[in-house]
């Protein structure tokens, strides 16, 4: 068992038996680096790397030590409550999310969970594990995490289980993903940069809504809150160049791949597209 890359005092990537895996223990990972052996005594834990990794290894070198430590609690919790294994990958990725989140709410900035009815009755054990991993969070680490980030964590829960074997077309998958991104590439003028963070988090965000409709036949359950469709509507009227991606991209998704998204997640990736354009500069002139 060889070192690939430390990742804090506790856990390491490794090549382990042929394979790419993280491991935990206690010390582990104290003064290593590439190539040195691994105690195997220390090791606790095992959590194998997925083959498709390369956008979550594009962030590891900007997630803190301590992100990657509340993501391997959460993982160890959530696989004792739901009785699966996660991968590696599920803890990079969570690991990403927490430390975006630990920036993104240190002004104590609230915002609206446009999927919190549908997730809770769709995936109630997933939910479930998502409330007792922010509870967490916000005690054991005095972070700020608003309940709007259950439904978060929740879609990173049911992202990562069918990940694992519960969806066969991975194909198409990333075909329609690629076309999404192509189509965002050619209304802003230029390439994204797709080894960037954001491009890696548009991306595994953006799988949710595709994954969920190569999977579904019946998960028309629209959101009619009033709170909500102000700011739907609100938002529609601030990014009218996001809005017109959007209506691309769903018009693409409609007549090609027969798939209709919902005005929640119409406004949920709206968010995302005005991020990622704000960070591509916009559009060229």
């Amino acid at each position: 068992m060889k070192v690939l890359q430390s990742l804090n005092q506790n856990a390491l990537l490794v090549r382990y038996e042929g394979s790419e895996c993280i491991v935990v223990g206690k010390g582990i990972g104290f003064g290593k680096k590439k190539g040195d052996p691994v105690n195997e005594a220390l090791v606790s834990k095992v959590y194998q790397m997925a083959p498709e990794r390369t956008d979550l290894l594009n962030l590891l070198g900007d997630i803190d030590e301590e992100s990657i430590q509340m993501a391997e609690e959460v993982t160890e919790h959530a696989q004792m409550e739901l009785g699966k294994a996660f991968t590696g990958n599920f803890i990079l990725s969570l690991a990403s999310h927490i430390q975006f989140l630990e920036e993104k709410y240190a002004g104590q900035i609230e915002i609206f969970q446009p999927f919190h009815y549908e997730l809770k009755y769709l995936y109630p054990k997933e939910h479930q594990v998502a409330e007792w991993s922010v509870n967490y969070l916000n005690k054991s680490y005095q972070l700020n995490l608003p309940e709007a980030e259950v439904s978060f964590f929740t879609l990173h829960f049911v992202n990562a289980l069918i990940d694992q074997g519960e969806m066969s077309n991975v194909v198409e998958l990333s075909d329609i993903l690629n076309e999404i991104a192509e189509l965002v590439e050619q209304e802003l003028g230029h390439p994204l940069k797709r080894e960037s963070i954001d491009f890696s988090r548009f991306i595994i965000h953006l799988r949710y809504f595709v994954i969920r409709n190569l999977n579904s036949s019946q998960r028309k359950n629209e959101i009619n809150d009033k709170e909500f469709q102000q700011l739907y509507t609100l938002a529609l009227s601030l990014y009218p160049f996001e809005n017109q991606i959007l209506y691309k991209i769903k018009t693409m998704l409609q007549e090609d791949h027969q798939m209709n998204f919902g005005n929640s997640e119409d406004f949920y990736l709206l968010l995302h597209l005005v991020r990622i354009v704000s960070e591509e500069g916009g559009k060229e002139k």
